[in-house]
């Protein structure tokens, strides 16, 4: 094996393994897409891939995180407010009970709740059937 095969390998295998790989948005699955068009004006500034999942980050600052599949994972918003119904409707309408006004952060979906950050400083932790887990001041 000759210096060029040798480097080929132990630089490139990896990144092809396990790095980000920048993609074009039009590469993203269907539901990511379909996804993005419903809940964002935004435009695409920036896909990456890696081996589990995708990595988008919009014109205006926002931040999502899909499955390989398409699902969405997390969204991260640090200059817009992120809109409350992403959310299922029955979640939307406890955090705007509990919380009228105060726009969203940050969510993370996790397998069988919602961790969540709003611009006031709270953190909210809520199961898929709206049962509010944790409730406090975000660290």
């Amino acid at each position: 094996m000759n210096i060029k095969n040798t480097f080929f390998i132990l630089v490139f295998i990896p990144i092809l393994l396990y790095g980000d790989i920048i993609i074009s948005p039009d590469s993203l699955p269907s539901t990511a897409k379909e996804f993005l068009r419903n809940n964002f004006q935004a435009q695409i500034s920036l896909v990456q891939r890696d081996k589990n999942s995708y990595e988008v980050y919009l014109s205006d600052g926002t931040e999502l995180e899909f499955d390989i599949d398409g699902s969405w994972k997390e969204i991260e918003s640090k200059i817009l407010p992120i809109n409350v119904d992403i959310l299922p409707s029955n979640l939307a309408a406890i955090i705007k009970n509990e919380f009228p006004n105060v726009p969203l952060k940050e969510i993370d979906k996790k397998i069988n709740y919602y961790k969540i950050k709003l611009v006031n400083g709270f953190e909210l932790v809520i199961d898929f059937n709206g049962t509010i887990l944790y409730k406090g001041i975000d660290d």
